[in-house]
């Protein structure tokens, strides 16, 4: 088996670790207004600079994405018009009359959502956000169907990103740590009072050895999150002889842009009804 990467889609990111695995997932999770939904966008975005097809399933609607996106310099207009991006939306993708339509998606949306996947040859997939799936019942349910969808994703060969708010009850917290085990990658959004960015890197299978660099950032408009290098470490000067000696005066560093990396991997279709299992 021959073990491929891809670009994430945040250039800081994938120099350091060389992408995300293809055709494996990638959980992102951290507080409200960290960065979650805007990191689901750069990873569309790659697909996009790649040539590949991409598919959005968010709690936003559609249009609202797509202003969300292009306010960052990435094309989603031009992208949703072409057809070599799809978003759809909770509310409109998952029947309202099904019982379960906040928990997960029922078998006649899941057929629909591998029908799109396969017809329009898709390689990304972002799920924006599943936190809806903290409402199964019993919680014991949680694993069996995080376990059920993950693998049922990796047989149909997309790579995938997943987002989470940050837990605040015992059911999110089996979610997000449930997430965790499965995801060969999980990344953590974190912000202070103070608006101070940061994003770790909690699990990379494998590359265990560099997770202990967190990667400072911004969210800057026409660029989206950006890397914002530590300040250069200087001497201190000597202390001033005359009330005009000039301090030297610190300067901003740039952010990094991003490269694209066009690839491409073969998908496996599957048939969703013979893996997820539902609650009676």
């Amino acid at each position: 088996m021959i073990v491929d990467k891809t670009k994430l889609g945040l250039a800081f990111f994938d120099e350091s670790f060389g992408g995300v695995y293809r055709g494996r997932q990638v959980l992102c999770w951290g507080r409200r207004g960290s960065g979650k939904s805007i990191l689901a966008c750069h990873f569309l975005n790659q697909a996009l600079q790649d040539g590949d097809k991409a598919l959005m399933l968010s709690k936003y609607r559609p249009q609202d994405t797509v202003i969300i996106a292009e306010s960052l310099g990435m094309p989603f207009a031009d992208a949703v018009t072409s057809g070599q991006l799809t978003i759809l939306e909770y509310n409109t993708f998952i029947p309202e009359s099904n019982a379960s339509a906040n928990v997960m998606l029922p078998p006649q949306s899941f057929m629909e959502l591998q029908e799109t996947v396969e017809s329009q040859s898709i390689r990304r997939v972002a799920f924006d956000s599943v936190l809806p799936w903290v409402a199964i019942q019993p919680v014991t349910r949680i694993a069996e169907h995080v376990y059920s969808f993950i693998h049922a994703l990796e047989r149909l060969g997309v790579t995938s990103l997943l987002t989470l708010p940050k837990p605040v009850s015992n059911p999110s917290y089996s979610l997000k740590n449930r997430l965790e085990d499965l995801c060969p990658v999980a990344l953590h959004l974190d912000h202070t009072e103070g608006q101070n960015r940061v994003l770790r890197v909690t699990k990379y299978l494998g590359e265990s050895h560099k997770l202990s660099t967190p990667f400072p950032f911004a969210i800057i408009p026409r660029a989206g999150i950006a890397c914002e290098e530590p300040a250069p470490s200087r001497t201190l000067p000597p202390a001033r002889t005359t009330p005009d000696t000039p301090w030297p005066a610190d300067r901003p560093t740039a952010p990094t842009a991003v490269v694209p990396d066009p690839a491409a991997a073969g998908r496996k279709p599957i048939n969703f009804s013979s893996v997820i299992r539902f609650p009676e």
